[in-house]
């Protein structure tokens, strides 16, 4: 059964007749410009049928769905709602879709980490330490983000992309690039920040899997926490790793110093894929590619006593010398996992003589 328009009475009446007669429906798909009302009176329909096996039919969503909707949704009462499945992410006429426990259980994540009350990057670090708190697992097989959310474990592809939806659907702008490192991909998320509290204008680069801590070695929150070396640096930085990690297919003409040399590298290239990864950045910033690399090349790093001051906002009930251990732990592991460069060298030099 297809619907894919609100129906007027006649149409009630001949899936009234359709419902209540024996029949061998299976399956239910509300698409085009179906309505959520249309999409209750079915499920009601159902629930008091003698002659179909709610249970045994399936029902998808494939509309697009305003918040309203969704709440209306996940609120209503279902006889069976692991076969209603509806839409978390669309990309054209494709739908990533889950189940009614699955959505709730994610939109109740989202529910969770969402503060009206914070600047922008105050928010941004909220989600980043709610997916980099959950298990890190390389080997871990990427299924679906609902999957994720329940069972709080993800490979590198999968805790960006977590990352990158849950602030597309808070109104933020985020891309979801790949890396190589040792023929093994991972992912880095390009995210657009505005925040005129921090004075921060720029596209920042944050993997919240390279931050996690084993919550088997750290049972603490507040020490899994810890990790910021990898919350909104610049793309220029990924080039700087102590190890071999190399940026792939869109961000490696991003990484191009020059703007119109790395234009003409784009315009030249055969590969599908940069081409596809192209047409994605541009949808998801909605500027063209100059002026976001140009943007990506002004991005200056979110220092740390920045990210102290965030910080101090979201857990303002840190232990008094928290933030004593997040600035060693920051420069630690950024000696550690950064090559300095020239001109970071040279003000070091400068400070140790002003200090003899």
């Amino acid at each position: 059964l297809s619907i894919d328009h609100s129906l007027i009475m006649s149409e009630i009446e001949e899936y009234i007749d359709l419902i209540f007669s024996p029949n061998s429906l299976e399956q239910i798909y509300f698409k085009g410009d179906c309505d959520v009302a249309t999409i209750e009176l079915i499920k009601d329909l159902l629930s008091i049928s003698e002659y179909v096996d709610d249970s045994k039919i399936d029902k998808y969503i494939l509309i697009r769905l305003q918040a309203d909707d969704i709440e209306r949704l996940l609120n209503a009462t279902y006889e069976n709602p692991s076969t209603w499945n509806l839409p978390y992410e669309r990309e054209n006429d494709n739908y990533a879709l889950t189940d009614i426990p699955h959505f709730r259980a994610m939109h109740a994540f989202i529910k969770k980490i969402l503060n009206i009350h914070y600047s922008n990057i105050e928010q941004i670090m909220k989600i980043y330490d709610e997916i980099k708190l959950m298990d890190f697992d390389q080997e871990e097989d990427f299924s679906s983000l609902p999957d994720i959310v329940i069972k709080r474990r993800a490979n590198s592809y999968g805790m960006n992309k977590l990352f990158a939806y849950v602030l597309s659907v808070m109104g933020y702008k985020a891309f979801v690039g790949e890396t190589i490192q040792n023929d093994v991909k991972s992912y880095v998320t390009l995210v657009e920040v505005k925040d005129e509290k921090y004075n921060l204008d720029g596209i920042y680069v944050f993997d919240p899997s390279m931050d996690t801590l084993s919550k088997e070695d750290y049972k603490n929150d507040n020490i899994r926490r810890i990790n910021y070396n990898f919350f909104g640096i610049p793309l220029s930085y990924m080039s700087r790793l102590s190890y071999d990690e190399k940026l792939l297919d869109i961000l490696s003409l991003l990484s191009i110093e020059d703007t119109e040399y790395s234009k003409e590298k784009l315009e030249n290239s055969k590969s599908k894929a940069v081409k596809q990864k192209r047409d994605l950045l541009l949808k998801t910033f909605k500027q063209d590619f100059g002026t976001i690399h140009d943007t990506m090349r002004r991005t200056k790093e979110i220092d740390i006593e920045t990210i102290v001051r965030i910080n101090d906002v979201v857990y303002p009930n840190k232990q008094e010398r928290y933030n004593d251990y997040l600035r060693e732990n920051y420069t630690t592991r950024k000696k550690e996992l950064f090559v300095k460069e020239a001109k970071e060298e040279l003000e070091d030099f400068i400070k140790e003589e002003k200090n003899k």
